[in-house]
């Protein structure tokens, strides 16, 4: 008797493979294997295996609302804390499968120009409104490419994520007590 799965226990076998061996362990009967279920609890879900993939990269994507929604509050430095928090806790749960996977997107990206558009958009966005709400261009950037080091260090070395609260640390006092670059002045 098969069990009844829902759509999100296939983006979670789904978000699994990605970051584990790459797109192309993302297919159909691969997830259906994993699942021990037939293909076709799939097709009540998603149309096909294109639309799997849309529906990982697009909820990847949504995620700017989070870093949105809480740098929208007025105690910044409770915002950073409580965004940090959330970043740490996606980062181990996108091990299991619960969240998209920033390292899995980044790599799925390497090897599909079409994706790498799409995540380049997303990342620069998202630096955007780093910049905009610190009004501070380079720290924001340099924090976004701290984040993705620590990303890709964590993938090799699963003990770095102890690290991470020091990341959140440090990004804090850069972000929120650097001095603010002058503008227009040059040597």
């Amino acid at each position: 008797m098969e069990r009844d799965l829902n759509r999100n226990d296939w983006l979670k076998v789904a978000r699994k493979a990605l970051l584990s061996r790459g797109v192309e362990a993302v297919q159909v009967a691969k997830l259906a294997r994993n699942l021990h279920v037939t293909r076709g609890s799939f097709y009540w879900h998603f149309k096909n295996r294109a639309q799997l993939l849309e529906a990982l990269l697009r909820e990847w994507e949504e995620e700017r609302s989070l870093l949105s929604d809480l740098l929208g509050q007025r105690d910044m430095r409770a915002a950073l804390a409580k965004l940090f928090l959330e970043l740490g806790r996606r980062v181990r749960v996108s091990e299991r499968g619960e969240s998209p996977s920033d390292a899995a997107i980044f790599a799925w990206a390497a090897v599909s120009p079409k994706i790498a558009a799409r995540v380049n958009k997303e990342e620069n966005a998202r630096i955007r409104l780093l910049k905009e709400v610190f009004h501070q261009n380079e720290a924001a950037e340099y924090v976004y490419m701290a984040y993705l080091g620590f990303l890709l260090r964590r993938r090799r070395i699963p003990e770095a994520v102890r690290n991470f609260p020091v990341l959140a640390k440090l990004s804090t006092a850069l972000l929120l007590d650097s001095p603010r670059p002058l503008r227009g002045k040059t040597k």
